[in-house]
């Protein structure tokens, strides 16, 4: 068989040049794909970010944790990044449960919310990074939800709603308010259970304070020092409804009220103002319930101002 060149065209001679011939084996046939590149170069090099990535801190709770990421599955795009950080747990089951269900875990020998969050933050590319705790569900949607502020260059936080998944005397971490709103200083609607950051804005403040939250002297507040703080640097905030997750009421009435204490007391330690931690939020959300007929909120209001006032600048 006659070779033929590619294309059926002779080209045209350039001086000091000369052009291989091509010859086609089957003049019928297709000619076939060059080779492929090498795996990385060709393939994850172009590869878009993902719009989401999701940091979720954990110690201790594998049970838990697998409900957490059984919920994920239909409430996160299918591009997003999802990061479990262990934070120092004293058994290697987190560390297994990941792995079997596929899901990127990180290790930590120290204990700490914020730092693990920290570093979780640091292993995602995302433009937006989600944060919700192991003992949440979030629903169908939640992110998606989370994302749609953020349409806007000059939002930097969106905080959602947050309901407890059965009736408790003292429930724990929930915010049921149904109307958006912005989020203002001094007034932010939202916790760590339920929130995102811009990537570019979490940095700019130096992401979560180390010596606040579980596991750090500060014990609590971790993440409203950080709302506050983005805030404070010119970011908007938004408090986005739509962007649901349960609270599984795990904890005894006991341990669920001693946490009101704490609160208090991380409130003060994050810089918040005394007066409101403890007259505001404390004694006169206590005294409110106590006419409401409801004596758990009106003890977890008194437990808030005594955390409050140990948390008073000057003390250790």
């Amino acid at each position: 068989m006659p070779a033929r060149r590619a294309g059926g065209k002779q080209p045209d001679a350039v001086p000091g040049c000369q052009f291989a011939e091509v010859r086609v084996q089957d003049e019928a046939g297709a000619v076939p794909l060059p080779p492929r590149l090498p795996r990385g170069d060709d393939e994850d090099a172009h590869r878009p970010k993902p719009t989401l990535a999701v940091v979720v801190a954990t110690r201790n709770r594998p049970a838990l944790l697998a409900g957490l990421l059984t919920a994920l599955r239909a409430a996160v795009p299918d591009d997003t990044e999802i990061v479990v950080v262990d934070s120092a747990s004293t058994t290697a089951e987190t560390v297994d449960l990941c792995r079997r269900e596929r899901v990127r875990v990180e290790r930590l020998e120290q204990p700490g919310t914020s730092l693990a969050r920290n570093h979780g933050v640091g292993c995602t590319t995302a433009e937006v990074i989600a944060f919700t705790d192991d003992d949440c569900l979030p629903a169908v949607g939640w992110g998606a939800a989370l994302l749609r502020p953020f349409a806007d260059p000059s939002v930097g936080l969106v905080t959602g709603r947050v309901v407890a998944d059965r009736e408790v005397s003292a429930p724990v971490s929930v915010l049921d308010v149904a109307a958006p709103s912005d989020l203002l200083r001094g007034r932010v609607l939202g916790h760590g259970a339920n929130a995102a950051v811009r990537r570019g804005a979490f940095g700019a403040v130096g992401g979560f304070d180390v010596r606040l939250g579980p596991g750090a002297p500060g014990r609590a507040s971790e993440d409203k020092d950080l709302f506050e703080r983005l805030l404070a640097g010119g970011w908007h905030g938004r408090y986005e409804p739509a962007a649901l997750v349960q609270h599984v009421q795990w904890r005894r009435p006991a341990t669920a009220l001693g946490l009101s204490f704490w609160y208090g007391f991380g409130q003060v330690r994050a810089g918040g103002r005394l007066r409101d931690a403890a007259w505001r939020e404390g004694v006169r959300a206590a005294l409110r319930d106590l006419r409401a007929g409801y004596l758990t909120g009106a003890v977890a209001g008194l437990l808030r101002a005594a955390g409050a006032l140990a948390g008073r600048p000057g003390r250790p």
